[in-house]
């Protein structure tokens, strides 16, 4: 359909915005949408998550990350999200209710694990584990952002894991100055919770719900 043109009853015409739909991913493939002359409007302005698949036509997202967020490349936009609904008592579609996320609290149960649980053996063996891998990382701002989110569980952690990287491309004071406001690293600010009270039960909400 045109886009903006909306379809009538007509049985006919219902069958066939069906059936033609099933024979171009039958004949083409998944990615219809892709080939110019099936384009919609605007719809190239829309990057989704999606690779593969028969006839690409936009060079399987030139090799972009698979993946959001990331550090490269952030295909995800908040403006084309769907409309809010109700999924449930207390979850609204990509709007988020868990209390803690954006938080530093988000961080006490790695702390508590790390601080309380773990002896000094158990901590050095995560220190070793985790250097083990993060050393081949081959982007230093990956290792950065990385190494903050170890410094706000605790910045032992982190100087830890630090200290047995084989080579050290950032001085240690970088990590402590990424770590402030790490908790909401990749985390968009509309999809935040926005406070405690905000229950939004039994039917699409009146309100706005996405963070102004």
């Amino acid at each position: 359909m045109v886009p903006g043109i909306e379809d009538s009853p007509d049985p006919l015409l219902q069958f066939r915005m069906f059936f033609y739909r099933d024979a171009q991913y039958h004949r083409i493939g998944i990615n219809l949408h892709q080939v110019p002359v099936n384009c919609p409007f605007m719809a190239q302005s829309y990057s989704s998550l999606n690779f593969d698949g028969q006839l690409r036509v936009d060079a399987n997202h030139a090799m972009n990350p698979q993946y959001t967020p990331n550090s490269f490349v952030h295909k995800f936009r908040p403006d084309t999200a769907e409309a809010p609904y109700q999924l449930a008592d207390n979850t609204v579609s990509r709007k988020s209710h868990f209390y803690h996320e954006g938080k530093p609290s988000e961080y006490d149960q790695p702390r508590a694990l790390y601080q309380k649980v773990m002896n000094a053996r158990a901590r050095e063996h995560l220190h070793s584990n985790t250097a083990r891998m993060l050393k081949v990382v081959e982007y230093p701002e990956i290792q950065l952002k990385y190494l903050a989110q170890l410094y706000c569980i605790d910045p032992a952690y982190a100087k830890g894991v630090y200290d047995l990287l084989p080579e050290q491309k950032f001085d240690f004071g970088q990590v402590k100055v990424q770590a402030q406001g790490a908790e909401r690293a990749g985390k968009e600010a509309k999809f935040l919770p926005s406070k405690s009270t905000d229950i939004l039960v039994g039917k699409p909400p009146p309100m706005p719900v996405y963070n102004q």
